[in-house]
């Protein structure tokens, strides 16, 4: 039974927040305070011409609820053009991008204030979605791809946090200059006309022999296109600054610029947790910038490597998902050959980053147990014992806040392969930021800890092995890549 003064309602729920906040404070302050000032006034002026309700702001965050799915979706793609034309002007580094999630669901009601997890839902799709972006589950697909003009990319189920079943989730695309080169004509088709007549032929054939086997052809041949569109290469953006994020297609992975910079590597010798092994602490110096993922290497993101061939191993996900969760039973091999195929497919230079890329990047400019403090808190990072339900299985990339760099998941969720050969002390290790690669090259470095560990084995400094063969639920990675 319901608490007095709740109700429960149907709502069409809009969440955005600020892509690489702490960054742009870090920056300039006063200056990024000002510019969110300004664009707040655009989208709590374009919820009310929109016939939405504001319901509250968290910082950098919106929340807002709609009565009619058409006029949520069609503010959030105001919000994002008008957000874009205040861009324009801004060298790429200051620029103040939004991304919003858009969910139709059930809301509670309390004076005010609106909970559930028709929020909770609208919440994870504005995680899911890229900077500038708008991500809409399936329940405002089916409402809306009808009465609007815009056209929606399926980006696949995914696994939302505290929800039982996955959701699927559409992007909205803002252009036509945003969609692949298929789509650059308003309503054209995804197939060209010689694939058209192709199928044509299919049609006839499947209509009077009643062919599953060339119907399954035919699936076989949209699913193809579809896989087409979301590996289009990206070139790199030009200008690349500190903490600005990119991708190289649809579906790699979203990566930051990292700065180069001087790191204390290791653990201090009064770090409770420390072993040998993390030190002696040691002075490196990366002497040039280089990118990294931001999150952990999805399921979505190694399947669309095993669909066209890049990748051997198909690992299962123990039933929790596949979608935006970490990939794990992958081994160094494994980790290997993706960074191999995404190279080819790119032209670009990725590979696993090395274990000092990996330590400077997660710790993002701290000398603490772990990059927020020396205390592991309660709802920051999945493992066992960090609270918030966490710890017994994997969740979805960026359940929790991204580190000063613009990094998610550095601290447990799934252990990360880097390229280092393992040796058992820091004694006589690289100090210019480059893979150690001799030692025991047949066993290589893992860092971050995971789900089902403790927070002691999460900390930045904390550092194990496994052989190049193993495949664990426990084991994942991120990627590296060397800036041109």
């Amino acid at each position: 039974m319901e608490e007095k003064g709740v109700q429960r309602k149907l709502a069409a729920i809009l969440a955005a927040d600020v892509v690489g906040y702490s960054r742009l404070m870090g920056v300039d302050e006063q200056g990024t305070l000002e510019r969110l000032h300004e664009r707040r006034q655009t989208i709590d002026r374009l919820i009310d011409e929109h016939h939405g309700r504001f319901v509250g702001s968290a910082g950098d965050s919106v929340l807002a609820e709609f009565a009619s799915s058409v006029d949520a979706v069609s503010c959030a793609w105001e919000i994002q053009k008008s957000l874009a034309t205040l861009n324009e002007p801004l060298p790429e580094s200051r620029r103040m991008e939004f991304r919003i999630g858009v969910n139709l669901g059930d809301v509670l009601v309390e004076g005010s204030q609106i909970y559930g997890d028709g929020v909770n839902v609208a919440a994870r799709l504005e995680g899911l979605a890229d900077a500038g972006d708008i991500a809409v589950s399936g329940s405002i697909y089916e409402q809306v791809h009808n009465k609007l003009d815009h056209v929606f990319d399926d980006m696949g189920m995914h696994g939302v946090k505290n929800i039982a079943e996955p959701v699927r989730v559409y992007r909205v695309r803002l252009s036509a200059e945003d969609a692949p080169a298929k789509w650059r004509k308003k309503h054209q088709s995804r197939f060209p006309a010689w694939q058209w007549a192709g199928l044509g032929v299919v049609g006839l054939i499947l209509f009077q022999a009643g062919s599953y086997g060339l119907w399954i052809a035919y699936i076989a041949m949209q699913e193809t296109a579809a896989m087409s569109d979301v590996l289009e290469v990206r070139p790199l953006p030009v200008n690349l600054a500190p903490g600005m994020p990119f991708r190289s297609c649809g579906l790699c992975p979203e990566m930051t610029v990292v700065t180069e910079g001087t790191l204390l590597m290791g653990a201090g010798e009064d770090e409770p947790g420390r072993s040998s092994r993390e030190g002696p602490r040691h002075e490196v110096r990366l002497t040039r910038p280089f990118a990294i993922g931001r999150h952990e290497v999805t399921f979505a993101q190694w399947d669309a490597c095993v669909a066209v061939g890049g990748c051997g191993q198909q690992p299962e996900d123990r039933g929790w998902g596949r979608g935006n969760r970490p990939v794990f039973y992958v081994s160094w091999e494994d980790a290997r050959e993706y960074v191999t195929w995404l190279g080819k497919l790119t032209g670009l230079d990725y590979r696993l980053p090395s274990e000092a890329e990996w330590e400077y990047a997660a710790r993002a400019g701290s000398n603490t147990a772990y990059w927020w403090g020396d205390d592991i808190g309660t709802g920051r990072a999945n493992c066992a014992g960090c609270g918030a339900g966490a710890g017994d299985i994997t969740l979805p990339v960026g359940s929790f806040g991204a580190n000063p760099f613009g990094l998610y998941d550095v601290h447990g969720n799934v252990w990360e392969w880097t390229a280092d050969c393992w040796n058992g002390s820091y004694a006589g290790a690289p100090d210019d930021g480059v893979a150690w690669t001799s030692g025991e090259c047949e066993r290589r470095v893992l860092r971050g800890g995971s789900w089902g560990l403790g927070p002691i084995k999460l900390r930045s400094a904390h550092r194990r092995s496994d052989k190049i063969t193993l495949r664990s639920g426990k084991r994942g990675f991120r990627v590296g890549l060397t800036l041109p």
